[in-house]
């Protein structure tokens, strides 16, 4: 971020925060100083190479000895974090963010706690003002994982009543599959005697939903030292999760047919060169429709679409295999992979069942049937070790042998030295 973004942002939160009330004993400069350098350091935290949530801590802690403890502060202060989350372009953004906004509810929450000690009756009642209306939630379990006590929004993140969390355990809201992720989190924790877990993982709700959450884990030993609790600090991170599944469904497919895209094909054909025994074969064909061009310039680019999304509409319905990805590459150009073990006889019957959903005409305007025709080349390749592009590459050069031969023709070649066959 340059300086005018962070002035920006430090204006926003300044504002937010002088308008949540409780601030007298400053002036707007002296907020505005402190936000800027919260968010200087929150940035660095989240870009850093080697990532260090500490500072987080530390804002949480320096919220609470300036006084900033008015429970709606954490909605704007929250609302920084998630803007810093959306500059960010780190992969791992997403987890740092979760590690972010845990530790800043840690040294927010434990500073409150270091305040009740000093003044116990002033910090129980700010600490339950903060605690009972923040916009993250906060729940205390002992070490067999049995909930304490729990803030609202816990209650409502979970969709039970306040009154009864108490005495749930806390593996009994996780989703089955994600137990013992919470189970080995919190193991370590005890093992360690100290420090923090992160965990991401589903719950579920009584009215059967299942929703994501991510959770920071603390470790609050006793006054004697076994009398240990936990402390999480969370969110509802289904959206988000839900969006994260929605572009990475996107990147690696085709907007047009649904059909996986040169992406996915790569993936999955390195997945494929990675476990490949030395024997393995794998095929690929390449189909390229005959003329899509004349078809384009004809009945225009919006009837070509609706062409090839048919096409891909067939070709789907007809290669159900498990062992085939069906891909479109670009253009008029589609692509099936077949898994190993592949021989020829399999490549014979993938191209004839791709030549074949052509068969019957193709509608491309109201009333208009077009025939349609399409050439396609054939590989059948030894795949262990190979590269995956070249894999491509190749078929390739086989698509190109087909479309010389003619239309409606597919060509079969074998990169092991064996013949090429086509008809």
């Amino acid at each position: 971020m340059d300086s005018r973004e962070v002035a920006d942002m430090a204006r926003d939160w300044s504002a937010a925060l002088v308008d949540c009330g409780g601030v007298s004993a400053f002036v707007p400069h002296d907020i505005r100083r402190l936000t800027t350098r919260w968010i200087v350091e929150l940035e660095a935290a989240l870009s850093a190479e080697s990532f260090d949530p500490s500072p987080a801590c530390r804002v949480g802690i320096e919220m609470v000895q300036s006084n900033l403890t008015v429970p709606a502060m954490m909605t704007p202060t929250a609302a920084v974090l998630a803007g810093l989350l959306e500059r960010s372009r780190r992969a791992d953004r997403a987890q740092r963010f979760g590690a972010l906004l845990g530790e800043l509810g840690r040294g927010y929450t434990t500073e409150l706690l270091n305040v009740h000690a000093r003044s116990q009756e002033a910090a129980d009642y700010r600490f339950r003002v903060v605690f009972d209306n923040a916009a993250v939630a906060i729940a205390l379990y002992d070490s067999y994982g049995i909930t304490l006590e729990a803030n609202p929004t816990t209650a409502r993140m979970v969709g039970m009543n306040p009154e009864d969390l108490l005495g749930v355990s806390a593996l009994n809201l996780m989703h089955p599959d994600d137990r013992d992720k919470l189970r080995h989190a919190v193991i370590g924790l005890l093992k360690r005697r100290r420090g923090t877990a992160h965990l991401e993982g589903r719950f579920c709700r009584p009215d059967g939903t299942v929703c994501w959450g991510a959770w920071t884990m603390t470790l609050v030993p006793g006054v004697d030292g076994d009398d240990v609790r936990v402390i999480a600090v969370g969110q509802d991170i289904t959206e988000r999760r839900a969006m994260e599944q929605k572009l990475w469904w996107q990147a690696r497919h085709d907007p047009l047919t649904g059909l996986a895209n040169r992406h996915c094909l790569l993936e999955q054909l390195e997945v494929i060169v990675a476990a490949a025994r030395p024997a393995d074969h794998i095929g690929l064909c390449f189909l390229d429709l005959d003329a899509f061009k004349l078809i384009n310039d004809r009945y225009g680019h919006c009837a070509g679409d609706s062409v090839l999304a048919e096409v891909g509409r067939r070709l789907d319905a007809t290669l159900t295999s498990p062992t085939i990805t069906l891909a479109r590459i670009g253009g008029d150009e589609f692509v099936a992979l077949l898994a190993p073990p592949c021989d020829d006889d399999t490549a014979h019957a993938a191209a004839e069942a791709m030549l074949a959903t052509l068969r019957d005409p193709v509608p491309v305007g109201p009333g208009d049937l077009l025939s349609m025709s399409a050439s396609i080349g054939a590989v059948v390749t030894p795949v262990a070790g190979a590269n995956a592009e070249k894999l491509l590459d190749e078929a390739d050069t086989g698509l190109y042998r087909a479309k010389a031969a003619g239309r409606g023709t597919w060509v079969l070649h074998r990169t092991d030295n064996g013949p090429a066959t086509g008809q």
